[in-house]
């Protein structure tokens, strides 16, 4: 079992025990990342994975940067004709962890930048800090999920007619299928009386 927190005895005096600080270790990045996400989401932001740093001598991850989602800024849209405008998200925040691996195998955090450069929402989960910096997004999710919903009713409507107009097709089938059975038997009755009369 991954360690996600450390031991309270590991912790450095005045530093609450579910906020990173340099020195912190993990027993793998994914231990890192789970700790931040799980900070982040109770001091209010969302993370983002951003750079990752390798060794020369294998490829292996040896280093990586979990960031706040406002960092950086976003790079202004070449294309001549925008459609729709995107609500501006990143505001350049600096909040951030830098966790490296360390000869012993596990993964210390390097940096850590506690401040943010905007408001955080604490209490809230990813879903709502989403919905927060996109407004107009919820509100489109929500009308089409509500169209998803109409559509589903009316393919199950379309549905329910098909197998109506199916089980007619099929009992004219066995109907038509029972006269022509009729008539075959029909003619081959006349047939045989027929050979009959002139025998």
């Amino acid at each position: 079992m991954e360690r996600i927190s450390p031991d309270v005895g590991d912790i450095p005096e005045g530093i609450p025990a579910d906020e990173p600080y340099v020195g912190q270790e993990f027993e793998s990045e994914a231990a890192a990342h789970a700790f931040y996400n799980a900070y982040a989401t109770r001091v209010g932001f969302i993370i983002r994975v951003s750079k990752l740093s390798r060794s020369r001598r294998d490829g292996s991850a040896i280093g990586r940067a979990l960031v706040c989602n406002k960092e950086g800024f976003r790079m202004p849209d070449k294309r001549e004709k925008i459609v729709r405008q995107r609500a501006e998200t990143r505001v350049g925040c600096r909040a951030m962890i830098l966790v490296r691996k360390v000869s012993s195998g596990k993964w210390v955090v390097t940096k850590f930048v506690k401040e943010h450069t905007h408001a955080l929402t604490p209490g809230k989960g990813r879903r709502d800090c989403i919905y927060d910096q996109y407004p107009n997004e919820h509100n489109k999710i929500r009308e089409l999920t509500q169209q998803l919903a109409n559509e589903k009713k009316r393919a199950a409507t379309y549905k329910r007619h098909l197998e109506l107009i199916f089980e007619q097709i099929e009992e004219h089938n066995q109907s038509l299928s029972k006269k022509i059975h009729h008539i075959v038997e029909s003619v081959r009755e006349i047939e045989n009386k027929e050979q009959q009369s002139h025998v």
